[in-house]
């Protein structure tokens, strides 16, 4: 039996592209993660910005919102 220690450490060695893929398998493999939104979703939000309804943001400012750093 494999050791979850085992496999993190494993995890750590992969490549940035082969950890993205293990990240995808593994969510993939939860239920009730969402997948994303759908295209009737992806439809709603375009027409609300092109109306003017709501004001987008900017790439570095939704970067700074989600707490991540650009690359």
């Amino acid at each position: 039996m494999i050791r979850l220690a085992d496999m993190q450490k494993q995890a750590k060695e992969l490549s940035e592209e082969d950890g993205e893929g293990l990240v995808a398998y593994l969510l993939h493999g939860l239920s009730g993660v969402p997948s994303g939104p759908d295209d009737n979703e992806v439809a709603r939000r375009e027409e609300e910005m092109d109306s003017g309804s709501v004001t987008p943001i900017s790439h570095a400012e939704f970067v700074s919102q989600v707490g991540r750093a650009t690359r």
